[in-house]
């Protein structure tokens, strides 16, 4: 169990790391490494997580918006809520899950179509500045 978690770290912090360097105006929910090893959850300014969901499900990449505690729910996560997120902010969030399966490859497949999802909702969003 500690090889996998440790495993599971890298690969987290890779994804982390890289999406905060390559999508301008992208947050980390969340402290940066006191969270699970699998657990990576972003807000994204000025796009809606659903639509972030249906772009990467069609790429065959599956997420969820919000907290595991929510997935459920139309309405903003209360766990993000609480940790000082704005409604538009948790709207705004993506959750993603690794697990024992989760290869490298995987993770620099969503570092490849992430940054351009991102880039082309934002072009169509009305909450553009």
């Amino acid at each position: 169990m500690n090889n996998e978690n440790i495993r599971l770290t890298k690969l987290r912090n890779k994804l982390i790391k890289e999406i905060l360097n390559q999508i301008p105006y992208s947050h980390l929910n969340g402290h940066p490494t006191k969270r699970l090893p699998n657990n990576a959850n972003f807000w994204f300014k000025g796009i809606e997580g659903e639509s972030i969901v249906i772009h990467l499900d069609l790429l065959g990449i599956a997420t969820s918006t919000g907290s595991a505690c929510s997935s459920e729910k139309l309405e903003p996560s209360y766990v993000l809520l609480a940790t000082g997120l704005r409604p538009e902010q948790a709207h705004g969030s993506l959750r993603l899950s690794l697990g024992k399966w989760t290869t490298e490859k995987e993770i620099n497949y969503v570092l490849k179509v992430l940054p351009k999802i991102i880039k082309n909702l934002r072009e169509i969003s009305p909450f553009k500045d």
